[in-house]
């Protein structure tokens, strides 16, 4: 064995790691690529939201709904999403100055409008998607000023740390 023999093995031994990190570094790309997409669209959502925040008269709350965690988790409140709107409707009728948005995980982005009711659909593919569309609004309220009229209902222990946190950020 030469050492132009030992010079040419150590640079494939390089050129291989070398592919490797590259193919570490695509695959951190694609996913970067896909959370991007996923900001985008909580962006639309949130601005949306935050115009209803700011648009609330005094004392009035904005009550943001883990919706499929109230309907397929334990004690749920509703069968379906018509009934949860329901009984956010109900609560509209006994609390006139607060508005509700129910927010779910759902392959299509929509947005469903009432007077005082909002219901999402978060849209894309993954879990989680509402509870992360739910903290990107309230990172966002938090950076833009008080976030003490916002009331997160889940029984998700787990979201509602993550809210707290935020919530501390405007504090």
């Amino acid at each position: 064995m030469t050492a132009q023999d030992v010079i040419l093995g150590a640079r494939v031994q390089h050129v291989r790691e070398l592919k490797a990190q590259i193919e570490t570094l695509k695959a951190a790309n694609d996913r970067l690529r896909r959370e991007n997409e996923e900001w985008k669209g909580h962006f639309g959502a949130a601005l949306i939201a935050a115009s209803d925040l700011r648009s609330l008269p005094p004392g009035g709350r904005f009550v943001i709904v883990d919706g499929w965690n109230f309907i397929l988790g334990a004690n749920r409140m509703a069968q379906d999403p018509v009934q949860l709107r329901i009984h956010a409707e109900r609560y509209l009728a006994e609390n006139p100055l607060d508005f509700v948005w129910i927010v779910f995980d759902g392959p299509h982005e929509s947005v469903k409008d009432a007077v005082r009711l909002r219901i999402s659909y978060t849209g894309g593919t993954g879990s989680q998607r509402a509870d992360r569309l739910i903290c990107d609004f309230v990172r966002m309220a938090a950076y833009c000023g008080d976030v003490s009229r916002i009331v997160v209902k889940t029984r998700d222990k787990i979201l509602l740390r993550e809210v707290a946190r935020l919530q501390s950020l405007c504090k």
